[in-house]
Parts: C-alpha cells; sequence; structure tokens
C-alpha cells in the first residue's frame, strides 16, 4: 500500500524553509488558526491586527496578522480547509518563527449527547486521510503530544469552559461518511470529526513544534443521520471564549517549555 511507503528523509525536493513569505517584522511564537471568517472579522474589528506576512495560494494570498491580546502576541491567520491546505500553513510559518500552534473551528459529534455548541478537545485522531502518512509511518491514530493537550484542558478548565474530550475522526470526505463508518469511529472512542486534525498533528511530531486543537459542536453525524444544527452560525456567539482559549492554550504551552 502507497500509505506504507513514510520516508523520514528531513529534507525534500520543495522545502517550505526555501519558499515562506519573509514576515514584516518580529513573528510571534504563538499561532492562531482560525477555521471561521465571521470570527477572523470579529477579532480584527475588537483587538486589531497588522498584516505582517501572509500564505501565497492560487486563489489568493491569505494574510497573517499579529494581534496583542490577553497580555500577549499571537500570529493569526485562516488556514485552507483540509489537510493538506491546513498543513500548508503550520509549514510555512515554522520557518517565520511559529513554535506553538493553536487551531479551532467547527466539528460534526458523534454522539447525541453532546449539546451543539459545546466546545471539544480531541486527544488524539484517526487518521483517515493523507497528508498524515507523509509525516508519520502508517498507523491508523495520531496522539496529540498529552502536554500540549493539557495546556489546553487547563486553559478551559481556568476560564470556566464547559468541554468534552476524546479522539476525532479526520476525514477527506465529508459526503462518504457512512452508517457504517461512523459506528466504527464511536468504536474507536471518537466523539468529533472534522477534517485537519490528524495532518497538522503529524506535520508538528514532525517537525518538532507544539500543537493543540478544539473545536465548537455545530452539527450531529450518527445512525439517524445528519442533523447540521448551528452549522450555519460558524461560531457565532463563540467568537470571545474560543479566541480566548486559544491564547491562553498557547501562553501555557510556552510557559511549560521555559520552565
Amino acid at each position: 500500500m502507497i500509505h506504507n511507503e513514510f520516508d523520514p528523509e528531513r529534507k525534500a525536493i520543495i522545502n517550505p524553509e526555501d519558499s515562506f513569505h519573509r514576515p514584516d517584522g518580529d513573528f510571534p511564537e504563538i499561532c492562531v488558526g482560525i477555521f471561521s471568517k465571521p470570527i477572523m472579522e470579529w477579532l480584527l474589528e475588537k483587538y486589531g491586527g497588522t498584516e505582517i506576512s501572509h500564505f501565497g495560494c492560487c486563489i489568493g494570498a491569505v494574510p497573517v496578522y499579529k494581534v496583542s491580546a490577553f497580555g500577549t502576541e499571537a500570529a493569526v491567520f485562516m488556514p485552507f480547509v483540509g489537510g493538506p491546505g491546513a498543513a500548508s500553513t503550520m509549514e510555512e510559518s515554522i520557518p517565520m518563527g511559529g513554535r506553538y500552534y493553536v487551531y479551532f473551528g467547527a466539528a460534526g459529534v458523534l454522539q447525541k449527547g453532546i449539546s451543539h455548541g459545546r466546545l471539544l478537545l480531541p486527544t488524539a485522531a484517526v487518521r483517515d486521510e493523507g497528508l498524515s502518512y507523509h509525516y508519520l509511518p502508517a498507523a491508523e491514530e495520531v496522539e496529540l503530544d498529552p502536554r500540549d493537550v493539557q495546556a489546553c484542558r487547563e486553559a478551559m478548565d481556568g476560564l470556566g469552559v464547559s468541554f468534552a474530550e476524546g479522539k476525532t475522526w479526520t476525514t477527506d470526505a465529508f459526503y462518504r461518511e457512512t452508517r457504517a463508518k461512523t459506528a466504527r469511529r464511536r468504536e474507536q472512542g471518537c466523539v468529533s470529526v472534522e477534517m485537519e486534525c490528524a495532518s497538522l498533528a503529524a506535520v508538528a511530531r514532525f517537525r518538532g513544534v507544539h500543537f493543540a486543537e478544539f473545536f465548537y459542536a455545530t452539527d450531529t453525524v450518527d445512525d439517524a443521520g445528519w442533523d447540521s444544527g448551528v452549522l450555519h452560525e460558524k461560531g457565532a456567539g463563540l467568537e470571545e471564549v474560543c479566541f480566548r482559549v486559544a491564547v491562553e492554550t498557547g501562553k501555557r504551552m510556552r510557559a511549560a517549555r521555559s520552565e
């Protein structure tokens, strides 16, 4: 199988350190990736931000902003949707100076007991996508670094935020989330389904940077079918809590490494 062809060679033919866009000024070590345009627009309106770099793409450049909030600076950007695109934002920002990564966005839940709008903390990701197999040997799952997960857990607890935790199912094909596959993922301990976590976790481990992710539950996928829930709201009402959790997680990851 082609997924068994992992090559540990560190140097590829094309490397992010050779092609990234050099930032204008100092680049923050804490990086926050937001999978929501409305949340990004809200953030920039409330906290401001200076564009310091961008990710190049054939559909247009994606800006990276330096934002000052909660006693620190963070590089904030909207990743591309899907494992390869999201992973490219991590790859290209590491040479800029990024070290502590927190991404957040919507996820479907696999259990009716988890209410829409609740935050979800993944501890591991089922690798039902392709990109992670180029960064790690083949395996069904990738565990997120427990210390980075703990940083996010402590950030939520410290802010009094209710959340559920468990494994997440990262898939490339949301139109192929069948009942049989969904049941299998629940048996594996998955509480959510999304499209990027396994890819980002694999890149972070391969590159030696720190990574945590959390989601806000928007819809439900189970044996009864699909309940679209609050997916159309794109995180409305969760802007402040999500951004605060993300920045506090980054600060805790950074502080833990300096002790």
